[in-house]
């Protein structure tokens, strides 16, 4: 077998090859993500070596020949769907070829569609428009079970039941057609959401944690904690459980974090230099050099200046100034660092912020609002349950970030722990990891139609309250996958980069830029919604934009802002 290299290039980049030319300005292409488009690259390569026009089942076979599973076939299946009319060719051929990839079951129905019409157990389905739609594979699984429950004398399948219809094999696999088939005959049905969805992830064998297997490898530009003098050391410590004075506020938890880089680094630095490790004025000079130094060596204009930045600069200077207090330095030591950093903060005004050029090119509150719209309406219209869930969670987590602009480690959001509902609209529940400030209050009630299809996932809107009170009841998470594994941290920055060009953080700037334009009162109100109370930001958003606050005076806080999305 040969040895596969992955590819790491961007969307962009793999849409320069002249293959996708015919295809780079359809509007499907936008829903196509970047591992199906990575392996319909890898197809149209393989194709053009072996001189295949026309793709046939043998041709797609011969693509996954070394394959165990049919995942490359399924993405290639997805991909062609979004880009070719239904019932073309290739759609067909794919399809068979998944069919044939597919180890068959133990016991194999090979009865074919007009054959199936006449099963009495399929009679009640026979003349809908999709009993002509089913994969055969499928509609022979669902023949089997509607057998199954009639020998048992099953009126209402439960969980138990169709555990054991699959008894005799290991796999979800005959449950996943089972439901594929049910899917196209009882959409919105919740026992086909929930009893049956709730079967697959029985059936399906637990899949061993790879985290933790491959070490990462050691830090080039910083020690090992455990190589921090001890002292330092014995105070990052006192700094995590609390142990401040009285009169001094304990830094957050992310702030410890970053100090504690800062020093490991620092601490790399003098021991390469041959110097003490301890913090002096020659040792932040000959560490600010390195950091120039590794900074000027990058060649890649994205890094461009990366980690040499007046704000950068001044963050690391703070780092080690509180921690330098905490260590009991010299009083006029931390002076001259409060100095040092007094001037970066000062070169900082001089400079526009990393994050405020990425603003500048941000779609505005509209184009992201109605970016959030047009997935949620695309969402209905696609049949395959993967992609409709994926669509949903994109458009409440643009449209969430963009009125509660939360940080990422506060963004794993649970029904009944953090989102409830009051009977009359949705309220957030949140103890944030900014200093453990809450953020409490009624959502905008233009975020129910975003909130209700992530508890429904497809079911029936009939069947809403029971949803919802199922999840509440089930601390389920509000932002998850097809099988209801909450989603990874950074998944909201994912989505916020693929359709804004920037991660979700930028939405925390925009909220306070926006509102910052309506003088003290709106600052107070964007700190509010992103859990701040640094009186430095308070004064930055605020001054930025008092001439904007001039020409907009009169303009009624946030509801006004996102009137214009709200009305169309």
């Amino acid at each position: 077998m040969t040895e596969r290299v992955y590819d790491t290039r961007p969307r962009g980049q793999i849409l320069e090859a002249a293959h996708f030319d015919p295809y780079r300005e359809m509007p499907g292409l936008q829903n196509v993500q970047l591992r199906e488009l990575r392996t319909l690259d890898r197809f149209f390569r393989f194709a053009a070596s072996r001189g295949i026009g026309a793709p046939s089942v043998d041709a797609f076979l011969s693509f996954v020949a070394d394959d165990r599973s049919t995942r490359r076939l399924d993405d290639l299946r997805t991909v062609l769907d979004h880009l070719l009319p239904p019932n073309t060719p290739v759609l067909l051929a794919i399809r068979d070829a998944i069919r044939l990839k597919r180890p068959r079951s133990r016991s194999c129905d090979r009865r074919p569609r007009e054959v199936l019409r006449h099963d009495p157990v399929l009679a009640p389905y026979r003349d809908l428009p999709a009993f002509d739609e089913v994969a055969i594979e499928d509609l022979r699984v669902m023949a089997r079970f509607l057998d199954f429950c009639e020998e048992k004398g099953i009126s209402v399948p439960e969980e138990a039941d169709y555990l054991a219809f699959v008894g005799d094999v290991a796999s979800s696999r005959r449950l996943r057609s089972l439901k594929s088939a049910f899917q196209a005959f009882l959409p919105g049905s919740p026992a086909l959401h929930v009893v049956l969805e709730s079967a697959i992830s029985a059936k399906s064998p637990d899949r061993p944690s790879k985290a933790g297997t491959m070490p990462r490898p050691a830090a080039k530009r910083r020690v090992d904690l455990d190589d921090l003098p001890s002292d330092w050391q014995a105070v990052l410590d006192d700094l995590r459980l609390g142990a401040v004075p009285v009169h001094a506020r304990a830094p957050a938890a992310s702030v410890i974090d970053s100090m504690q880089d800062v020093l490991r680094e620092y601490a790399k630095v003098q021991i390469d230099a041959g110097a003490p490790v301890e913090i002096s004025l020659d040792g932040v000079r000959r560490y600010e050099a390195a950091r120039a130094e590794y900074s000027a060596q990058r060649s890649d204009p994205d890094y461009a200046d990366q980690g040499n930045r007046p704000a950068t600069q001044h963050t690391v200077i703070q780092r080690l100034r509180v921690f330098g207090a905490a260590l009991g330095l010299d009083p006029r030591l931390l002076q001259d660092l409060r100095i040092h950093e007094s001037a970066l903060r000062r070169r900082m005004s001089s400079s526009v912020p990393l994050k405020f050029g990425k603003f500048d090119s941000l779609p505005s509150l509209t184009e992201v609002w109605q970016r959030a719209t047009d997935l949620l309406a695309h969402s209905h219209d696609v049949s395959r349950n993967q992609t409709r869930c994926r669509l949903i969670n994109e458009a409440g987590i643009l449209a969430l970030w963009t009125l509660l602009p939360l940080r990422l480690q506060d963004g794993q959001l649970r029904w009944g722990r953090d989102i409830v509902h009051d009977g009359s609209v949705y309220w957030v529940d949140i103890e944030t990891h900014k200093e453990l400030e809450p953020l409490r209050g009624a959502l905008h009630r233009a975020l129910t139609p975003f909130l209700e299809p992530l508890l429904l996932r497809g079911v029936d809107p009939a069947y809403l309250v029971t949803m919802r009170d199922r999840a509440i009841a089930s601390s389920e998470p509000v932002f998850r996958d097809v099988a209801g594994r909450m989603l990874a941290k950074g998944y909201p920055s994912t989505v916020w980069r693929t359709h804004t060009g920037t991660g979700a953080h930028i939405s925390r700037t925009r909220i306070r830029t926006e509102l910052g334009q309506l003088g003290p009162e709106g600052v107070s109100a964007a700190l509010a919604l992103t859990a701040q109370r640094d009186a430095r930001s308070q004064r930055f958003y605020q001054g930025k934009a008092v001439a904007a606050a001039q020409r907009r005076a009169g303009q009624n806080m946030i509801d006004d802002l996102l009137g214009e999305c709200f009305e169309e």
